[in-house]
């Protein structure tokens, strides 16, 4: 299902900023954009709730704080955008989610609206891993840019001690454990994918061979599977077996 957002911004760029963030997401639907608060005040004031407003604080007229007060109760959340900290804690007193301050990156943007729809919860999901089948990473040239990985193209996860390296049909990436422990316990419950050893994960449909404990992956990429694991790959193999 999709979250449905509403964006108030008196800056057009900062708006056209906003609206770029959220068409990169397919899970997000924008309603209705605004520059002028007292219009959008007119009409949100009318119309269905919605799941997230984006409400920018200095604007003529009317104040995003103040706007905020009048509109709380048309929103599941609040996110304020300013270039301003120093309204924190008005923002926190109109009871708002989260506090994205300009210039904000599309990373910050993410992190903001996955806290709100966090992976597991039984609400939305704004990096639905499996559902939409693929996910973002940090780009290895600008940790404030995100890449999108399509499960599809996924060979391998190898999950090392310092850093998870994420092996594609066309690339290779990498980025530090701490930030993925959730998400590769997530790929290790999916069905399209196997764990072979402690470290290694690979996809099923990527496995063009098996010798003994050699697994031989698109790419050319070689696994061996670890002792321990052997008998539940054995299984697997055993499974997807063409019989007489």
């Amino acid at each position: 299902m999709a979250i449905s957002c509403i964006a108030i911004d008196d800056d057009f760029h900062s708006l056209e900023n906003l609206i770029s963030y959220i068409d990169k997401f397919p899970e997000l639907e924008l309603r209705q954009t605004f520059t002028e608060p007292l219009l959008a005040l007119s009409e949100i004031s009318v119309a269905e709730p919605v799941d997230i407003i984006f409400i920018d604080i200095e604007m003529p007229s009317l104040s995003g704080i103040a706007l905020a007060g009048l509109l709380r109760q048309k929103a599941e959340h609040l996110i304020f955008t300013t270039a301003h900290p120093r309204y924190a804690l008005d923002a926190f007193k109109v009871e708002a989610d989260a506090y994205l301050l300009k210039p904000y990156s599309i990373l910050h943007f993410a992190k903001a609206i996955n806290s709100l729809y966090p992976a597991g919860s039984t609400a939305h999901t704004i990096f639905p891993v499996f559902e939409d089948q693929f996910f973002y990473l940090p780009s290895p040239e600008n940790g404030e840019d995100l890449m999108r990985i399509d499960l599809n193209d996924l060979v391998s996860i190898e999950h090392l001690e310092n850093e998870i390296n994420f092996i594609t049909l066309h690339h290779s990436f990498s980025a530090p454990r701490i930030n993925f422990a959730k998400m590769i316990t997530l790929l290790k419950r999916n069905l399209a994918f196997i764990e072979i050893s402690e470290h290694i994960t690979i996809a099923k449909s990527h496995i063009i061979s098996v010798l003994d404990d050699q697994i031989l992956l698109s790419g050319e990429r070689l696994y061996e599977v670890a002792a321990d694991h052997k008998e539940r790959f054995e299984q697997f193999v055993e499974n997807n077996r063409l019989k007489d």
